[in-house]
């Protein structure tokens, strides 16, 4: 009984033990017995020196159909193929990008060679071969970069002896006819790797932060002063509103800042951008107009972002502060949707009743029986000659007939608005209604309120502004309707943050050091030294934000907001009573405290918390693994540096939806990792759809980065307290550094209930270093696998910056410990 082809691949690797081979003995002492005695190609479907112009393919591996398998290029045995030495020897082989073989100036000979026959003769498969180092690859793929697919190498001849069942089963003839390849080879993909959550075993994962010391004093100003501004309140209107004038010094002061701005998709609809000043811009001159020239029956459309201000604009120019032709000229009715069930027939009678009930404002349906048959008079004078037609009218039927008209009369809505419009008209006032905060709706019930706002147009014949923003516009069914006007949507951007801020500062300073507004704000007997520890709070807040630049909170929160105001606000109020803004301290400083970074990033990530978790955050985890089954943990990183890379800042790029999916499915067959992190990004605003869609669906065309995206780009993702408070949250493909990562978690909170400050930052500080070196090893991984060139590795960076921060996070923690 003759030698297994086992005990041939041991013997083989044995007598093998210089490399002094040419071509040809190369070939018939190694290649030969490889391929026919290991592992099993019959001879008769082995061809060689098979001529495919220009050349000769030197093994032409084929089926008993006559059908190729595989090219084999032989090289003779002096010619060395450098393979990336980052891999286990133990093994022998290695999964590699072809992209990256193709660095080794043999390597790509050989296999550009080999692959020229291939793609002649239509074969899917090659390899080439040196007797001791084999590779084999896929020479093309439909949809995908051949590249960028992944090799398989062998570093050692000993693989086919020491790792013989793996050997046969990819390469052996019966494995390679029934498909092997198909299967091993492909797309680069690292596939069902294991994910270890370190958050299911940490104790106290959700466990709650308690409040601060002053948060009974800082609450009412909180939810008062830093949210909505109330067209009841015109003090603080006229003290906190921001118009375009203070945007634009704004904007000179701040710098590094993508503007909010009307998209191509928008301009591409003639929308126009107006400008905010104190007559309303473009859009209030198209209002003066409408009503100037008696022109009615017309839907004007708001366009803005998310929390971009149009609700408290359209308040201040049409309500609270009008300029003096609308004042003397019309009559505004302010509809506001935003407490309304989301159903058409709320939203139908939420809109008609607001209507009459802001329409009259000098209670004209509550006024005498007479009084209203003068409104009614044209219901009336019909009910005369036919429903009251010959009865008494000092008849108690006559009465009771009448009053139940009214009755109905007063029930139709449309009606009496028609009425009201009406009497405004002979007052020589033209009628405006206002259909706001439509956009918390779905797509469907957007259209009924567009079509709505339209009925109540041509019901009343009278003026119709209705807000909206753009994704909703896009996903709607009004774009025929708008074309139907010219010039019918204006598009209102937001106010830079800062000025914002110090507004709002500003005037909580002042409502503080007022005996009489502090007792209206707090009531009687409020704490005095309370009250003068918000002060000196809110001046230190003053400082931040009336710095040009190097402001920690007035940097972050911008970049948060990129025109989302409301959600600057929301972030600054949980940053006030967050247990992790320390104000005792912050407060017992008797020179100008200096905020640092995470000093805002703590209260602003977990206001309430003491884990972070991106669910309850509005700060995304960058390095999360979004796509179990094919995912990353730099997808994130590569996503912000394609959109940042060379961006100006005045007008940043968009790039194609198509492109970057090509990129991440090319380079990583990552594609549902890739529309995960867009899907994330677009929903907390680091990229800006063309089309303002804030979810990732087909209709996202393309996006660009946003002022947040470049903040959590360059700097966020670099910095201690962001590293090691993401890192909790992620899910890791090594179960020990999970596990390391649980105990470490552990430890922090056991030094927090200690109060160990010094203890507890220092156990913070390995928890992120031991974070960023097992990115590093992810990383370098992923170098080999995919072929990554270093410019485009992230970790090395980071570890960079968190040695240079970590000196100081010690001398911080070590001073205030000795406090």
């Amino acid at each position: 009984m003759g030698d297994s082809p086992h005990d041939i691949a041991i013997k083989l690797v044995s007598e093998i033990q210089e490399r002094s081979f040419n071509e040809a003995d190369t070939r018939h002492k190694i290649i030969d017995r490889i391929l026919h005695e290991v592992l099993c190609w019959p001879k008769i479907l082995t061809l060689h020196e098979s001529f495919i112009d220009p050349g000769y393919a030197d093994y032409r591996l084929k089926k008993k159909n006559d059908e190729d398998l595989i090219f084999l290029e032989a090289k003779k045995e002096g010619v060395y193929f450098s393979l990336p030495n980052n891999f286990n020897k133990d093994l022998c082989s290695k999964l590699v990008s072809v992209k990256t073989l193709l660095t080794d100036p043999n390597i790509k000979s050989a296999i550009e060679q080999v692959r020229s026959y291939c793609i002649e003769e239509g074969c899917e498969y090659a390899g080439i071969t040196n007797g001791h180092e084999w590779i084999f690859f896929k020479t093309f793929q439909k949809g995908k970069n051949w590249r960028n697919l992944k090799a398989l190498a062998i570093y050692n001849i000993k693989f086919f002896s020491e790792h013989f069942t793996d050997a046969t089963n990819v390469l052996g003839f019966q494995s390679v006819k029934d498909g092997s390849l198909k299967v091993f080879l492909g797309a680069v993909t690292r596939i069902d790797r294991e994910i270890f959550y370190p958050k299911e075993k940490i104790v106290a994962y959700n466990h709650e932060v308690t409040s601060n010391n002053y948060v009974r004093e800082l609450r009412p100003l909180a939810n008062k002063y830093f949210g909505t501004i109330e067209v009841s309140d015109p003090e603080f209107m006229d003290s906190c509103y921001v118009n375009q004038r203070e945007y634009e010094q704004a904007t000179r002061n701040f710098q590094n800042i993508i503007k909010d701005s009307l998209t191509p998709y928008l301009e591409e609809y003639g929308i126009q951008d107006l400008e905010d000043n104190e007559k309303g811009g473009r859009f209030g001159n198209r209002i003066a107009k409408n009503v100037r020239d008696v022109k009615t029956g017309e839907v004007i459309i708001l366009f803005g972002g998310k929390g971009t201000g149009k609700s408290t604009f359209l308040k201040k120019l049409l309500f609270h502060n009008p300029p003096h032709y609308l004042a003397k000229y019309s009559r505004v009715a302010i509809t506001d949707l935003l407490k309304t069930p989301e159903d058409e027939k709320s939203i139908h009678e939420k809109i008609w009743n607001q209507i009459v009930e802001q329409l009259d404002v000098e209670s004209i349906l509550h006024r005498d029986r007479d009084e209203l048959l003068e409104l009614f008079s044209d219901r009336f004078a019909i009910a005369k000659k036919q429903t009251l037609f010959g009865i008494d009218e000092s008849s108690d039927s006559y009465n009771v007939m009448l009053n139940n008209l009214i009755k109905d009369w007063l029930a139709d809505k449309k009606y009496v608005a028609q009425r009201l419009v009406e009497y405004w008209r002979r007052l020589h006032k033209g009628c405006i209604v206002v259909v706001d905060n439509t956009d918390q709706f779905s797509h469907d019930l957007q259209n009924f309120c567009f079509s709505t706002a339209q009925e109540v147009s041509d019901i009343l014949d009278c003026l119709v502004i209705i807000s909206m923003r753009e994704e909703r516009f896009h996903s709607s069914k009004i774009h025929g309707t708008l074309d139907a006007y010219q010039n019918s949507g204006f598009h209102i951007s937001a106010p830079v943050t800062q000025a914002v801020f110090k507004a709002r500062i500003k005037y909580v300073l002042s409502i503080l050091k007022d005996e009489n507004k502090s007792t209206e704000l707090y009531g009687v007997g409020y704490s005095i030294k309370k009250i003068e520890g918000c002060v000196k709070l809110i001046r230190i807040f003053k400082n931040e934000f009336f710095k040009i630049e190097n402001s920690p909170l007035n940097e972050f929160l911008t970049a948060c907001a990129h025109g989302n105001i409301r959600m600057a606000l929301e972030l600054f109020r949980g940053f006030l009573i967050s247990g992790y803004t320390n104000v005792d301290e912050m407060i017992s400083i008797s020179g100008i405290w200096i905020m640092r970074i995470h000093q805002v990033l703590k209260p602003v990530m977990i206001p309430d918390r003491f884990f972070y978790n991106e669910v309850n955050s509005s700060i995304p985890n960058l390095f999360q693994i979004r796509s179990k089954s094919n995912g990353s943990h730099f997808t994130g990183l590569r996503i912000l540096k394609k959109l940042s890379d060379g961006i100006n800042l005045d007008n940043p790029f968009y790039l194609t939806i198509s492109s970057l999916k090509d990129y991440f499915s090319e380079s990583f067959n990552m594609v549902e990792d890739f529309e995960e992190n867009i899907n994330q990004f677009l929903k907390m605003n680091l990229v800006e759809a063309n089309n303002r869609i804030d979810i990732y669906c087909e209709e996202v065309d393309s996006i660009k980065i946003t002022t947040y995206g470049l903040y959590i780009y360059h700097v966020l993702s670099h910095y201690f307290t962001y590293i090691e408070l993401v890192s909790s949250d992620n899910g890791f493909f090594d179960e020990r550094i999970a596990n390391e990562m649980v105990e470490l978690s552990n430890e922090d909170y056991r030094f927090f209930m200690q109060r160990k400050r010094l203890e507890r930052v220092k156990t913070r500080l390995k928890k992120a270093k031991t974070f960023i070196e097992y990115l590093i090893s992810e990383e370098e991984s992923e170098k080999e696998f995919f072929g990554i060139s270093p410019d485009e590795m992230f970790s090395y960076k980071i570890l960079e910056h968190f040695e240079s921060e970590k000196e100081i996070v010690i001398k911080s923690a070590t001073r205030r410990s000795n406090r």
